[in-house]
């Protein structure tokens, strides 16, 4: 883990094989040290929650509505003539009084009535639209640091 360049490097020890003190040995010396370096990553679902509920209900309002209607009616007219000077009726026998004429008189009078007739379809339907958010978040993630020790702190070769 040192390099030429390190303090901490020493240039006998890479001359004759042997690995630094803690490092691994090319020839089946110690076994190497290793650190296991974690972050976290940033895994972004979507989940589904209810946002608005709607209901479709019908009610009735009621409207005056108003409408102009043109109605007939009958009328007696009475037309009387003079027949002084006139045609004298043939037959000369003249029922005099006792008969009766009788003549129905009519109008129109207005008749309501309602019917149901369909006038509009409503169709409710859910449609789903999309949009771009941006998400943040801090994420923590491990730093080996590598801290080379002073040569005058490590023990001499007989030491240990």
């Amino acid at each position: 883990m040192t390099a030429p360049n390190d303090p901490g490097y020493d240039r006998d020890d890479d001359a004759t094989g042997t690995a630094p003190s803690g490092g691994s040995a090319p020839s089946g010396g110690t076994a190497p040290t290793e650190i296991i370096r974690s972050e976290e990553r940033l895994e972004v679902r979507t989940g589904l929650r209810p946002t608005r509920r709607v209901r479709l209900r019908k009610r009735v309002v009621s409207e005056e509505v108003t409408q102009t209607v043109t109605i007939r009616r009958e009328e007696l007219v009475i037309d009387e003539e003079d027949l002084a000077d006139a045609e004298v009726v043939a037959g000369g026998d003249h029922d005099f009084g006792g008969h009766d004429h009788e003549i129905v008189l009519h109008e129109e009078r207005v008749v309501l009535s309602t019917r149901v007739v369909p006038v509009e379809r409503v169709r409710v339907r859910v449609r789903t639209s999309t949009e771009e958010v941006a998400v943040s978040e801090d994420l923590r993630a491990e730093q080996i640091d590598l801290e080379t020790v002073p040569r005058t702190e490590i023990g001499a070769p007989g030491d240990h």
